[in-house]
């Protein structure tokens, strides 16, 4: 088992699940949360509620 810290310094520009590149503002939600490297969908998946908390929708 791999115990070693790891920097999200090193973070890549594609979607760990699905390979597609992340725009600046899923980089920037990946750097606030501290990884994983996922684009909004897939991020979306892991914690269901992020996707409305980062959407417009409560200010329609």
């Amino acid at each position: 088992m791999d115990l070693e810290e790891r920097s999200l310094e090193t973070i890549g520009d594609r979607c760990e699940e699905c390979g597609a590149k992340l725009t600046k503002e899923e980089l920037e939600a990946i750097l606030e949360r501290g990884g994983p490297a996922l684009c909004s969908i897939h991020a979306a998946e892991d914690e269901p509620g992020l996707a409305a908390e980062e959407s417009d929708f409560g200010d329609r």
